[in-house]
């Protein structure tokens, strides 16, 4: 990463008040609508949409996780993010950014396994992403590394690039 680079990701890290994100890179929510809504299947109601916006730099990865509502993905600078999700037992691959073989949003279905990493290991990506119903944590499930692979043998190399 260039040091204009470096301090270009700082400012926006230090600009949008960013803190560590459990699942790699940083992140700031933005928005929690006051209004709830129940869901079935679950017993607490759900804010009916939250927002954040979210850095990764260098080779740090959103580590493979899912949730149980919609996410989508908003691509907003900085360089190409490889958004990788299990969709039928095959690993999927798409670039979100505002490059030629890019798109600049990606929205991804409840329950599925998804990561993310830049394309190249140098640089950074800001992005937003929007979950409606709205995230909560006890809704979010972080990949074991060994119960992935056992679902998706043929992808082991890339499930171990992208747990923790």
């Amino acid at each position: 990463m260039k040091n204009n680079e470096k301090q270009y990701a700082a400012y926006w890290i230090d600009h949008l008040k960013m803190t560590p994100h459990p699942e790699g890179g940083y992140y700031q929510e933005e928005y929690r609508s006051k209004k709830q809504v129940s869901m079935e299947g679950r017993e607490a109601k759900r804010q009916v949409m939250t927002t954040i916006y979210y850095l990764l730099e260098n080779d740090d990865f959103s580590a493979f996780h899912r949730i149980k509502s919609p996410e989508s993905w908003f691509f907003h600078k900085g360089a190409p993010l490889l958004i990788y999700s299990f969709e039928e037992g095959v690993l999927v691959c798409l670039e979100l950014s505002d490059q030629e073989n890019g798109v600049l949003q990606i929205t991804i279905e409840p329950g599925t396994w998804f990561a993310a990493r830049l394309k190249e290991p140098s640089g950074f990506t800001l992005v937003s992403c929007a979950v409606a119903p709205g995230f909560e944590y006890e809704d979010f499930e972080l990949a074991d590394r060994n119960s992935l692979i056992t679902e998706y043998p043929d992808y082991k190399k890339e499930i171990i690039g992208l747990t923790r």
